[in-house]
C-alpha cells in the first residue's frame, strides 16, 4: 500500500515538472530577432540594424559548462561570411560593444544565446539550438548569429546609403 502512494506521490510531482517545463520551453522564442516584427516602428529597427553596423568588437559570455567562449569562438571565425562583419572577438569586461550570452536550459539539449548592445543593453538577436552538446551546438548557433548580424549589417548599409 505504501508503494502504492509512494508512486502515486512521484508520478504526479514527475508530471506538474515537466508540464511547467513544456510551458516554459514553448514560451521562447525559437527565431532570430535580428530583424524585427513588420509591424515594430522604423525607428526602432533602424537603431537595433544601426548598433549592429556600428559595433567593432564583440565578446562572449558562456553561463553553462556544456558550451564554452572558446568553441563558439572558433565555431564563428569558420562561418563563411565572418570576415565580412569586421567584427573583433575581446575577452575583456568592458572593451566590447556587442556580447553573445550563450546558455543552457536545465535538463535539456537547448542551448539559447542572445546578442546584446552592451550600451543599451537591448537584446539585437535571440535564438535556440537543439543539440546532444556544445560542441555539435555551436556550429549552427554560430551560422544562426552570424546570418542574423550580417543580415543586419546589409540593411543599415543600404538604408544609409552605402
Amino acid at each position: 500500500m505504501n508503494r502504492l502512494i509512494l508512486l502515486a506521490v512521484f508520478s504526479f510531482g514527475l508530471c506538474t515538472m515537466l508540464a511547467a517545463q513544456q510551458a516554459t520551453q514553448a514560451g521562447s522564442t525559437s527565431a532570430v530577432a535580428a530583424q524585427p516584427a513588420v509591424d515594430a516602428q522604423p525607428s526602432v529597427v533602424a537603431e537595433h540594424n544601426e548598433a549592429i553596423k556600428s559595433a567593432r568588437t564583440i565578446g562572449i559570455d558562456s553561463k553553462t559548462v556544456f558550451l564554452n567562449a572558446v568553441t563558439l569562438e572558433r565555431a564563428l571565425m569558420m562561418q563563411k561570411n565572418w570576415d565580412k562583419l569586421n567584427l573583433s572577438i575581446v575577452t575583456e569586461r568592458n572593451a566590447k560593444d556587442l556580447k553573445i550570452e550563450v546558455d543552457r536550459i536545465s535538463f535539456t539539449h537547448i542551448h539559447t544565446y542572445a546578442v546584446i548592445d552592451m550600451r543599451t543593453g537591448i537584446v539585437l538577436a535571440a535564438g535556440r539550438v537543439r543539440a546532444l552538446d556544445g560542441v555539435i551546438a555551436s556550429g549552427p548557433m554560430a551560422e544562426q548569429i552570424v546570418k542574423s548580424l550580417y543580415a543586419a549589417r546589409l540593411h543599415a548599409r543600404a538604408a544609409g546609403g552605402e
